[in-house]
């Protein structure tokens, strides 16, 4: 190789081949996957497309598909809201409903030597405690389910119904000793209402409290 060559190799910038990114393909989810990763009910996902505040289309079967990136949108502004109405609030609010006399005053009576920052408001039936929803909606909502089955159900059902009517669905607890309350249910495992085995007590109470406090200082 001649001297002219040597030079001309050495001073001719080399080219460096970078794989070209591959588009970004957009994934879609069906109503069921969406409602598992938002935590909400089918019907609430449906309305929440209906209303665009989720973006999707249907098949030609009738079936939804729904925007991955519009729900994970929509997960990143519930959180936003919630972190603003949490910061806004002294004290989380969470109404317990129990129907037993004896283990209303025993809770009641725990709760007034406790020092937990949580605004706790009692009542004896969930019919009181929806109808007081509508003016001072609390931050959480538990029930003590101590009724016959069939009325357990009625109230799971209400609750649900209640929920799927607003953007923001309410978090509520219900204890009872029935097993497969849930999955018996019309209601989805996607629910907002979690299903948790009895019985209530003032200590499981005290846990739930400390709970609740821990994960808005989050």
């Amino acid at each position: 190789m001649s001297a002219e060559h040597s030079l001309t190799a050495v001073m001719e910038p080399s080219i460096i081949f970078k794989p070209t990114a591959e588009p970004k393909v957009p994934q879609f989810l069906s109503t069921a996957e969406a409602a598992r990763m938002l935590g909400l009910s089918t019907t609430l996902v449906q309305t929440l497309v209906d209303q665009g505040e989720l973006k999707g289309w249907k098949t030609r079967g009738g079936h939804r598909r729904i925007s991955l990136d519009s729900i994970q949108d929509y997960q990143s502004a519930s959180r936003s809201s919630m972190g603003m109405s949490l910061k806004s609030s002294v004290k989380p609010r969470v109404t317990v409903v129990v129907e037993s006399a004896q283990l209303m005053d025993q809770l009641m009576a725990a709760n007034s030597g406790w020092t937990i920052p949580v605004e706790v408001t009692f009542f004896d039936s969930v019919t009181e405690a929806l109808l007081e929803l509508s003016s001072k909606r609390p931050d959480m909502l538990v029930v003590e389910m101590s009724m016959p089955r069939a009325q357990q159900e009625k109230t799971l059902q209400a609750l649900e119904n209640f929920n799927s009517r607003g953007r923001s669905p309410l978090s509520v607890v219900l204890i009872t000793k029935e097993k497969d309350l849930l999955s018996s249910n019309a209601v989805g495992p996607a629910s907002s209402i979690q299903v948790i085995s009895g019985p209530m007590s003032p200590i499981w109470m005290h846990a739930y409290l400390t709970g609740v406090v821990a994960s808005c200082q989050i």
